[in-house]
């Protein structure tokens, strides 16, 4: 905070306040001091970290109902974009909304009609209101709409509100056509404070952790033919693509990061006898052919992926089919017996991830501790008042490492500090 921004005591993403506080004379009274918070956004987290915030707000007993809920929702938004001719990036970016809002805001149950978890009887209308309008914004439908909402803005596929309400009231069977437009209008409202919530848990940080601001399925195609890799396996790296769009490695991992670990993935599994519609008459890759590519793929070089960002993204996608394959995609367009093996497909992947058991991932040393998660400010409950005081800043901060240096120059002023002290 800048010295024209007056003596207001600041927060900032640490924790330490900075300013001080305007000083009155003894006849006047003080007002309350203002508190200012600033924070850079974090695109992505540690698996220790994700772990930590859903555990405040899923409980153990409801996180196999919302592992459902979310996949319902999956099919749910898949459909409306389809439906409003939306290209498939709007449905990464919205997933990706979706699971970050559920990081800072409690997931509750609730039925189509929006009745559940109501207490005692309004006593005015406008008490009415705001009741039906809370019920809405507890819907895992509404807030996906609203996810989606916001993620059209941010891909330039701009619908107008309404359209997308009658469509999604639509493919839920829901009749939103009441003589005064009532239920239309409430779910608008809790839409748009939704929306607010959102900007404020991504931190208004549109990148998704990305300078290309470009989604895995378009990247592996991309990648693809970069690499040669012919049709077929192309297709069955998108396949595992759409799969992973509906978890939470968007934000483990950045997305080229995940492009390529797919594609090693795909490169190590050779998949012959995929289910497709469209014969392009090319000559499938040879086990020998893919081999030559996989040893030649450099993760670093040929696309500025760390390895042990891709590590971690191969390691998730491994462990994934190995709990999720009965249920996935790319399971309904797999034979149920692989040729070469004799076996399930799955065995594949079970194969994979004890071979790459030893791949070197990221070190969680700094963040496995649960009482340094609770010192992260960031991880914090987010107060949604301090925006709509004008009290709270947010920054971008898609590229933290650069705090590492400051770390590490007042690490060691501290301990010159130290020396000078005991020297003395």
């Amino acid at each position: 905070m800048s010295a024209s921004d007056g003596p207001i005591p600041h927060v900032s993403q640490s924790g330490a306040k900075t300013g001080s506080q305007q000083q009155h004379p003894p006849s006047s009274k003080a007002p309350p001091p203002i508190v200012a918070v600033t924070q850079v956004s974090r695109p992505f987290f540690t698996s220790s970290e994700l772990k930590y915030l859903l555990q405040q707000t899923i409980p153990e007993s409801k996180k196999v109902l919302y592992s459902q809920k979310k996949h319902q929702v999956f099919q749910f938004v898949f459909q409306l974009i389809k439906t409003v001719k939306f290209p498939l990036r709007v449905l990464a970016t919205t997933m990706n909304y979706y699971q970050r809002y559920f990081l800072f805001n409690k997931w509750e149950e609730s039925t189509s009609s929006g009745t559940n978890g109501t207490t005692g009887t309004p006593t005015s209308v406008q008490e009415a209101h705001e009741l039906i309008i809370k019920q809405h914004e507890r819907d895992p439908f509404v807030i996906a709409m609203s996810c989606l909402l916001l993620a059209s803005k941010n891909e330039d596929c701009i619908k107008k509100l309404k359209d997308i309400q009658v469509v999604g009231n639509k493919l839920r069977d829901i009749d939103d056509q009441d003589s005064k437009g009532l239920y239309l209008d409430f779910q608008r409202k809790a839409i748009l404070n939704i929306e607010f919530k959102i900007l404020q848990v991504i931190k208004f940080d549109f990148l998704n952790g990305s300078t290309m601001n470009t989604s895995v399925d378009q990247l592996l195609v991309q990648f693809c033919k970069k690499l040669g890799i012919d049709y077929i396996h192309t297709m069955y790296s998108w396949l595992v693509s759409f799969d992973i769009m509906s978890t939470p490695l968007c934000l483990m991992i950045p997305s080229h990061c995940i492009a390529v670990a797919i594609i090693i993935i795909t490169l190590n599994v050779k998949p012959k006898d995929i289910v497709h519609k469209f014969n392009r008459g090319e000559q499938q890759l040879s086990s020998h052919d893919l081999n030559v590519i996989l040893e030649s793929l450099d993760c670093y070089s040929q696309f500025r992926c760390p390895e042990t960002l891709v590590n971690e993204g191969i390691i998730y996608v491994l462990d994934y089919y190995v709990h999720n394959m009965n249920y996935s995609i790319l399971n309904e367009y797999m034979p149920a017996i692989d040729a070469d093996t004799g076996k399930e497909q799955i065995f594949k992947f079970m194969d994979l991830k004890s071979r790459f058991n030893d791949l070197k991932i990221l070190d969680e040393a700094s963040c496995s501790e649960r009482d340094m998660l609770r010192q992260d400010y960031y991880l914090k409950p987010w107060d949604y008042s301090l925006s709509a005081k004008g009290c709270s800043r947010f920054m971008l901060g898609n590229k933290r490492a650069r705090f590492e240096l400051e770390l590490q120059f007042e690490q060691e002023y501290k301990k010159k500090k130290v020396s000078e002290v005991s020297s003395v």
